[in-house]
């Protein structure tokens, strides 16, 4: 099975600032590490648009679906959820076809 890189992109909720997201995300970071499946997860920030890009690989596509069912309805992730403007989620997972990462 090949590896996959699940990217979701958004903005927060007017008023959130980065701090308070981050801290709210290694919270979450808490659930998706004890996923099965789970390799490696980023957070990153491009201040010209004000978005955030959550990138999160896993083992197969199986592993990130569950996870994500998951997600939402989780204690450690409703904080984070919380801080998210709904409307602006963009969600896609794509197979890694190259990597030089050995996970």
């Amino acid at each position: 099975m090949e590896q996959v890189i699940e990217m979701v992109s958004f903005k927060l909720i007017e008023g959130t600032s980065a701090q308070t997201y981050i801290a709210a995300s290694e919270q979450s970071q808490a659930f998706v590490a004890s996923q099965p499946g789970f390799l490696y997860r980023s957070l990153s920030h491009d201040a010209a648009s004000d978005s955030w890009t959550d990138v999160v690989y896993w083992q197969d596509m199986e592993a990130a679906k569950k996870a994500g069912e998951q997600f939402k309805s989780h204690a450690d992730c409703q904080p984070l959820m919380a801080l998210i403007e709904p409307n602006s989620v963009d969600m896609r997972h794509q197979l890694i076809k190259m990597s030089s990462c050995n996970v």
